[in-house]
């Protein structure tokens, strides 16, 4: 297997990427350990297979080390693009459909993201055996043998329950042969059975209750970022962030220092002044509040009691002021968002 750096195509804090290309074999791990050690510092930690399979052990290791160092995983190929042609200092390239079949699907499961491509196709089938029938060179690979078939399904499964996959996958690829491929692509069997996951993905909105009134509320899968609506008869309509404290060496680097120092003051340059356009609300700096919070702190904008809802749950603007408000952390969701804030906006909570 051969491991370059590939990108950028249009996607954005994941534009950067490690093609890993060609069969497992009994280096890999070792190949893609010296790939790191010997490049930069700003290696990307997502990695794209394109791969037929090979050894499985090594598979299965590849994967361990993946979710170890925190890599994503997607599966697809790569080519020139062509919107970044002759570039001298780097190669960049495009995402185009690619297949990630037998041990290589055991490596992807180890991303703590992982994600297959349209058009792209994870394969599984019965594991065995390198050595050939007897007297025949050229024959079929042998299906390993009862006892140790046992063994190898049980160590299977417990890691492919580790990494956050449903048991079926296994069951698909107990039924086809060694010599058959079960496909699995982006649709909806990847993600019932966890071989998709996207934990930065929003949730759609959703109504609860809360004290005397509903709260409309819409979370990152990964359960560390959320959103909220709610209205109060004193206070009107609030629109809120809860965000994680993240651990840093520098807290001037932090999210926290981040929001509050740079983003929030800075706002958008369409609406002046350090304001925010919040659901179609303009927002003062005056009336955002950063509140500490367990684990982290929340946001709050005040929208004031006859609030729109209208547009993007998102605060990020492409003419935020040097940049200060572009990241893809709070993009949100608008599945379901306005019906939901709509209801939590009309009934206040007492």
């Amino acid at each position: 297997m051969d491991f370059i750096l590939g990108g950028t195509d249009v996607r954005e804090d994941d534009a950067d990427w490690i093609q890993a290309d060609g069969p497992i074999d009994d280096r890999t791990v070792e190949d893609f350990l010296t790939f790191l050690d010997e490049g930069p510092d700003w290696l990307p930690k997502r990695i794209r297979f394109n791969s037929p399979g090979g050894n499985l052990a090594e598979g299965i290791q590849l994967g361990e080390e993946l979710r170890r160092r925190g890599f994503a995983t997607e599966v697809g190929y790569h080519e020139p693009h062509p919107d970044w042609p002759n570039k001298s200092y780097w190669d960049f390239t495009r995402r185009i459909p690619g297949i990630c079949a037998s041990a290589c699907a055991y490596a992807f499961m180890g991303g703590v993201e992982r994600r297959i491509d349209s058009g792209s196709l994870i394969g599984v089938h019965q594991f065995y055996s390198a050595a050939r029938a007897d007297g025949d060179a050229d024959g079929e690979p042998r299906v390993v043998e009862e006892g140790v078939e046992q063994e190898l399904v049980s160590l299977l499964l417990d890691y492919v329950l580790r990494m956050g996959v449903d048991g079926r996958v296994l069951v698909n690829a107990g039924l086809k042969s060694p010599s058959d491929m079960y496909w699995i692509g982006s649709g909806a069997e990847a993600r019932e059975t966890g071989l998709t996951y996207a934990p930065t993905e929003w949730s759609e909105w959703n109504i609860k209750l809360l004290g005397q009134g509903v709260i409309a509320e819409s979370e990152r899968a990964d359960g560390k970022y959320k959103m909220a609506a709610l209205c109060t008869e004193s206070g009107g309509a609030y629109f809120d962030l809860f965000v994680p404290e993240e651990l840093t060496e520098k807290p001037e680097r932090g999210i926290r220092s981040w929001l509050a120092d740079q983003c929030l003051p800075a706002g958008s340059a369409s609406q002046g002044g350090g304001a925010h356009r919040i659901l179609g609300n303009r927002v003062e700096t005056s009336a955002i509040r950063i509140v500490d919070r367990p684990g982290g702190f929340g946001v709050r904008f005040s929208l004031g009691h006859s609030p729109l809802v209208q547009g993007g749950p998102s605060f990020l603007y492409e003419d935020a002021p040097y940049g200060a408000c572009l990241t893809t952390r709070f993009l949100g969701n608008v599945a379901k968002m306005k019906p939901a804030i709509q209801i939590a906006f009309r009934n206040c909570i007492q």
